[in-house]
Formats: structure tokens, C-alpha cells, sequence
């Protein structure tokens, strides 16, 4: 599947290579599945640019594919044109 997202809004970034900070409201939001935060964290990694979550994935494409609708009702990302 061909389908790219990116996070949404203004992020924390560290300086520090491979330092990732995710906002521990959203680990903590009972309103958010593992995968969903699991998603989130990979759009987050990649500061911005936007990322197919298909790609390379073990998980089951419909788990990721509800977890990318699960976003996008939070209003955490935004789907992008490739």
C-alpha cells in the first residue's frame, strides 16, 4: 500500500542524534492504541518528513492501516501527496 503520512503541528527536538522525545501525554493517552503511539513515534523519529508506514512493516496492513485512521481522527497527522 502507497498511502504517506506526517505528523502534525509543531514537535520537541533534540540536537542529540537518534534522541527522539515523545510527549508523555500521548504514551499516557488511554484514547490511543499501542500501534497508533507505535505510528506516532515513527513520525516523530523522522522530524517532519513524511513516511509510508506500509513500508517494510511485519505488522498486518489492516492493523496499520486503523492505526493511521486513529491519527488522523486525533488530529495528529496529515495525509501527503507523494
Amino acid at each position: 500500500m502507497d498511502d504517506w503520512i506526517a505528523a502534525r503541528g509543531v514537535w520537541p527536538l533534540r540536537d542529540e542524534p537518534g534522541c527522539t522525545p515523545i510527549p508523555e501525554h500521548l504514551l499516557a493517552d488511554p484514547d490511543l492504541s499501542l500501534m497508533a503511539k507505535g505510528v506516532l513515534a515513527l513520525l516523530l523519529a523522522e522530524r517532519g518528513r513524511p513516511v509510508n508506514p506500509y513500508k517494510d512493516a511485519y505488522e498486518d496492513e489492516a492493523d496499520i492501516r486503523a492505526a493511521v485512521e486513529e491519527l488522523l481522527a486525533a488530529d495528529l497527522v496529515v495525509r501527503v501527496a507523494r
